[in-house]
């Protein structure tokens, strides 16, 4: 096996590792986000009489407490994601940087290189303005505020029918359950953008690596020839082959949300 091949195979295998990580990474976000029912039990038990029931009268009152409660969804997930983004990177940078040292022998970013590229990788992906016009605080934001009016339309309905507390922390469990899609799309689409610019950035930073290629993921989607992954995987801009781009071309950093593509390396033949 050629060196090239062997860092192929090697950033092809951390790619895989890191969707593993992934997966744990968003049953960590939803464990983290679900951590508001138990402020919100709270809440329902100090508005509810000794029978377990929130009289009408309360509602307005208790609908304004939602406000605090969308406050904390906030905290909690913005604590959860930039904690994933630290962790993305810093996994990335160890196992791209060991794959060089293995398959080449030289070339590795040194300690202190790491952590720096460790936090211009989380200000990138924390600052970075998606085709929506949001930064990943506003996505939060925007995850908090669909979950509170959920919140909202459950809990006026039951205190209307005079449902028990038991029974709205129930329905405020089956709320979180339906909004999960939207936590998991969030970690999966940031973490991979997280992995993807490391990879990339670390790239840049090698003294080793010419340029990079952008893979498109395993886990294919029925409609993946329409994604933006499938067409940089195939264009040729520089003229050196499909899919192979500058390490600073943010482009292939998040070709589309909940994108799984992966970066792999193309060594300067000095190097081989």
């Amino acid at each position: 096996m050629t060196k090239h091949a062997e860092l192929d195979a090697a950033l092809e295998k951390l790619a895989g590792d890191y969707q593993k990580l992934n997966d744990k990474q968003i049953n960590f976000a939803i464990k983290e986000i679900a951590r508001v029912r138990g402020d919100i039990s709270d809440i329902l038990s100090d508005f509810a009489d000794k029978d377990g029931i929130i009289k009408r009268e309360r509602l307005a009152r208790l609908l304004r407490e939602l406000n605090e409660v969308e406050l904390l969804i906030r905290e909690y997930g913005t604590a959860a994601m930039d904690a994933i983004i630290k962790e993305t990177s810093a996994f990335t940078t160890a196992g791209a940087n060991a794959a060089i040292l293995g398959a080449v022998g030289s070339g590795a970013l040194v300690t202190a290189q790491m952590e720096r590229l460790n936090r211009d990788v989380f200000e990138y992906v924390v600052k970075r303005f998606g085709e929506d016009g949001l930064i990943l605080s506003d996505r939060v934001w925007r995850l908090s505020g669909d979950m509170r009016d959920e919140l909202s339309k459950v809990l006026r309905a039951d205190i209307l029918r005079g449902e028990s507390v038991s029974t709205m922390i129930a329905n405020i469990r089956q709320v979180h359950e339906n909004e999960t899609w939207k936590i998991k799309r969030l970690v999966v689409t940031e973490g991979n953008t997280a992995y993807r610019a490391a990879t990339a950035m670390n790239a840049e930073r090698s003294d080793i690596v010419q340029w990079v290629k952008i893979n498109e993921s395993g886990r294919r989607h029925r409609h993946h020839p329409s994604h933006r992954c499938y067409k940089l995987a195939r264009e040729d801009n520089y003229g050196v082959g499909s899919g192979i781009f500058k390490p600073s071309d943010s482009q292939i950093y998040m070709p589309h949300p909940n994108c799984s593509s992966f970066i792999t390396y193309v060594i300067d033949e000095d190097y081989l």
